[in-house]
């Protein structure tokens, strides 16, 4: 495998874990799952919308006809009901909470606004990753097919619901390579596709879209809005000026939540600490200014070093040599920020140089995906390996392994959102949240969630919206449901969407319900604690 390979091996795994974030995550084949699903396949008979309502009730945009607030309450109750009190979902056709949308009234006195806004019609579009080129690297990705998840979700709103004030979404579609050498270009291709030849006024993307080609969308002309589940930057973030959103927090925050809840928590105090951070331009750099040095600023003793990963993946050189620095400094604490590829090989130095099972406190975030079982379940491939590591607490946005909690109920959102996927698909496909191996329920559930945050933006940008209105109304959303129903909002200069961290807990060996399976039959388990807590921003 060249390095070249091994680099986009990594990309793709950033993008799987972040496509279906925010459902729980369950799998059992080390070489084609990954998870992210969250709920239920049993749907409420009155979960779906009234398609018996009259067609000249134009819903009100702040409260119900009775004029009282209408508040989801959430049964997980705590951070989860503190932040539906912020929801007043009034009878917009598109807050409910079990309908992907309501029939409206088309706005009167339509018109033309911008390029991409007729009377009739708005133009978004859709940018698909070919997880697909995967397969022939070893990694299937079983997220079902997300074009036609949006294709589903989009036509539901145009034939159920009216489109959005009686404008028909005309969606575009572009694929962009996974893998290869034109992997950059193709990436930019599609997004001239999506801005210069469809006009779109919003591109979508739950299949993980990195590099420049972010940039080509938000920065370059025309600007366009792109929501993504992939985290980004916080360079990008700025230069996006609001018209990047992130159903994830930027990639310094992922590090940052992570080591301020834990000096918050004093779990720190009295440690020493080890830090070896990849090379890989950009990484190193984020490492050292969202982790390194807070622990410095809060006087933590910190071995810090910087492996070589040769311009490519695996990030081997200097390793030994890391890890005698942290033999040599009697660290207490790990954090654990490299990939998928380079993480085993360093814990295998470790075990291979005397470092046992307890001797070190492991921790990481969702940086390199370390919060997804596929990427940390590599480390178990050594199961000595895995015992060192076991115990290890990850910190992070996800409700990774929700799940196995016996406890465990599914919110009415997703199960709408499968509901109407299940019920409409042209393949007569369906998904079940406790399939081992399938992660696209929880696919479908972050399709839906942001298929959704595209049309309320459009909505409330009023009957004759300028792309301008609809900029500025998708930035100032406020609270928006994504499909764990965890806190999220967007509002102008935090258009990173999640709001709430939890406590997750690895697991080496694993007995518990629906584990991750390596191909030795080894069982590895990630698990939220559901100690839900704000996001410290």
């Amino acid at each position: 495998m060249t390095h070249r390979t091994l680099r986009w091996l990594s990309v793709l795994l950033a993008f799987t874990f972040l496509a279906a974030s925010c459902g729980g995550e369950s799998s059992s084949d080390d070489a084609d799952t990954t998870d992210d699903s969250t709920p239920d396949d049993s749907t409420p008979d009155d979960s779906a919308p009234d398609d018996s309502a009259p067609d000249d009730s134009t819903p009100d945009d702040s409260t119900p006809d009775d004029g009282e607030p209408n508040i989801y309450e959430d049964p997980r109750g705590g951070i989860f009901a503190e932040f539906q009190q912020t929801y007043d979902r009034g009878s917009h056709p598109f807050t409910q909470v079990d309908a992907v949308c309501l029939p409206h009234d088309p706005a009167p006195d339509r018109v033309d606004t911008d390029p991409g806004i007729t009377a009739d019609q708005i133009n978004v579009g859709h940018i698909r990753s070919r997880l697909e080129d995967a397969v022939a690297i070893g990694f299937g990705i079983p997220v079902g097919d997300p074009e036609e998840m949006f294709d589903v979700f989009i036509d539901y709103i145009n034939e159920e619901c009216g489109g959005i004030r009686g404008r028909q979404i005309n969606l575009g579609y572009a694929e962009a390579d996974l893998l290869g050498a034109e992997v950059e270009a193709s990436r930019n291709r599609a997004c001239i596709e999506m801005t210069e030849d469809h006009n779109s006024v919003i591109v979508m993307n739950s299949s993980g879209f990195q590099g420049s080609a972010n940039l080509c969308l938000v920065e370059e002309d025309p600007k366009t809005s792109f929501i993504s589940t992939q985290g980004q930057t916080e360079e990008f973030m700025i230069r996006g000026e609001d018209r990047l959103i992130s159903m994830s927090p930027t990639l310094e925050e992922s590090l940052r939540f992570l080591v301020e809840d834990l000096l918050a928590s004093g779990a720190l105090d009295g440690k020493s600490v080890g830090v070896a951070a990849p090379n890989t331009p950009g990484q190193q750099e984020a490492v050292e200014a969202a982790l390194v040095e807070p622990l410095r600023e809060a006087d933590i003793p910190i071995v810090f070093d910087v492996l070589d990963c040769g311009g490519g993946t695996t990030c081997s050189g200097g390793v030994p040599e890391s890890v005698q620095n942290m033999i040599d400094a009697e660290i207490d604490v790990f954090f654990n920020v490299l990939n998928i590829l380079s993480a085993p090989g360093y814990i295998n130095e470790m075990v291979t140089r005397g470092f046992e099972p307890g001797d070190v406190q492991f921790y990481a975030s969702d940086f390199n995906s370390q919060a997804s079982e596929l990427v940390s379940g590599q480390i178990a491939n050594n199961p000595d390996a895995g015992a060192l590591y076991n115990g290890a607490i990850i910190v992070d946005f996800r409700n990774t392994g929700e799940t196995r909690n016996p406890d465990y109920e599914p919110n009415p959102w997703v199960v709408e959102c499968n509901r109407v996927y299940t019920e409409n698909s042209p393949s007569g496909t369906s998904h079940n949240w406790d399939d081992a191996g399938d992660s696209a329920y929880g696919m479908v559930g972050s399709v839906c969630s942001i298929v959704r945050v595209m049309a309320r933006a459009i909505y409330d940008a009023g009957d004759n919206p300028t792309v301008a209105d609809i900029q500025a109304t998708l930035a100032s959303l406020g609270p928006i449901d994504n499909n764990a129903l965890t806190p999220a909002s967007l509002e102008p200069g935090k258009t990173q969407s999640a709001d709430s961290i939890q406590t997750m807990d690895w697991t080496f060996p694993c007995d518990q319900v629906r584990p991750f399976v390596r191909s030795s039959g080894e069982p590895v388990c990630l698990t939220g604690r559901g100690d839900y807590r704000p996001a410290p921003r």
